[in-house]
């Protein structure tokens, strides 16, 4: 999962109203109390059989079957010790993230404030403060992203336990063997090494989140998307500057389009009162009644 195309109102609502790390140190505790009772049957174990032991005067095989499984209880209980760690780590790594992450409540605020200033904004003068909006709500939107980033790291380093085994055997020799019925749940190997394969995949799932390449690069840019984002809103002029760029705009225009005829001018044009001439009820200019050349009649005859 890329958590940077997760909008903050996701990730923010998702971890504030989630069910919280309440599971995970109850779950903690659990496994600590499991580990401490594993402790102490070990520390029975060992003092009964080595008071056996001290005393017993038949075949040593006999005692000697016993001593794999204290073994194996005492590597339960360290293993159920790590388990515990992991969970609080777990916890406290919920907790961490939760910290990290904007409250609801801050981006709510800034998507209101957004909203008030485009409706306010007639003139385009509220550009900046929109822009301003803007930078913080990705600013939000780039800690949120980075802080489950790192939650995915701190899950995946808490999900790293060493799988649990099965009991070993009494001993080689068959007079010595348990019983089957011994080991009455028959499914109990089958959930040992489906846990087996769960713990051995969940922490490369996690650790994957946690260093998506494209997570990175999107949160490695979210510092320069800022100012970026403020600068295109800066920089964007409202409807009254465009129209005062047009009119400037159009001179410059016609001066690029129209080449420069200073030195082909004709005379420069003046203007007269009462010197207009009659033609019938028209006045018009006086140039249009200048004699013109006469043109010759021809009178000869067509051929």
């Amino acid at each position: 999962m890329n958590f940077t195309t997760l909008p903050p109102e996701i990730i923010s609502g998702q971890m504030h109203d989630g069910p919280g790390s309440g599971s995970m140190a109850e779950a903690a505790a659990a496994w600590a109390r499991l580990a401490t009772w594993l402790h102490t049957a070990v520390a029975d174990y060992r003092a009964v059989t080595s008071k056996l032991l001290a005393g017993w005067e038949g075949p040593a095989p006999a005692l000697d079957g016993a001593v794999p499984y204290i073994d194996w209880l005492n590597a339960t209980a360290i293993r159920a010790e790590h388990a515990a760690t992991g969970a609080a780590a777990a916890a406290s790594a919920h907790e961490t993230a939760l910290a990290a992450t904007v409250p609801p409540s801050t981006i709510g605020a800034n998507r209101t404030q957004r909203r008030s200033l485009i409706l306010a904004n007639r003139l385009g003068l509220a550009g900046p403060a929109i822009a301003d909006t803007e930078a913080h709500y990705e600013q939000m939107w780039a800690q949120d992203a980075a802080a489950m980033c790192a939650y995915a790291a701190a899950s995946a380093d808490a999900a790293a336990l060493t799988p649990f085994t099965l009991p070993p055997d009494a001993g080689q020799d068959a007079a010595v063997r348990p019983a089957p019925r011994t080991w009455a749940l028959k499914s109990a190997p089958e959930v040992i090494s489906a846990g087996h394969q769960l713990i051995s995949v969940a922490p490369t799932a996690l650790r994957a989140l946690s260093l998506s390449p494209l997570a990175t690069f999107d949160v490695s840019l979210a510092p320069a998307t800022c100012p970026l984002s403020k600068l295109s809103s800066l920089t964007a002029p409202s409807g009254a500057a465009i129209a005062y760029l047009n009119s400037l705009n159009k001179a410059a225009a016609l001066r690029c389009l129209l080449p420069d005829q200073r030195g082909v001018r004709g005379a420069a044009i003046s203007a007269g009162v009462g010197r207009a001439t009659s033609v019938g009820a028209l006045s018009v200019p006086r140039t249009w009644t200048a004699a013109a050349t006469p043109m010759a009649v021809c009178r000869g005859t067509v051929a």
